[in-house]
């Protein structure tokens, strides 16, 4: 089954930041879609949830160098 969730990064300091995440994202197992607005610091992602969790999310952003919040 898949699931969307949400979180906010307000610390992107170009368009570059976020095309990093979304590539980081987007190799994460059981990710279906990513999609990153850099304006905004929106990230969306729609998942595998019997694959993947919000939290391993999380993670990958912090692990690019940026502070996600939940939407």
């Amino acid at each position: 089954m898949s699931q969307t969730t949400q979180f906010r990064v307000l610390d992107f300091d170009c368009p570059s930041c976020a095309g990093t995440v979304e590539r980081a994202l987007s190799n994460v197992d059981g990710v279906e879609d990513v999609e990153v607005h850099y304006a905004t610091g929106r990230v969306e992602v729609t998942y595998e949830t019997d694959v993947a969790d919000p939290d391993t999310f999380a993670q990958t952003i912090e692990n690019q160098g940026y502070t996600p919040q939940s939407a």
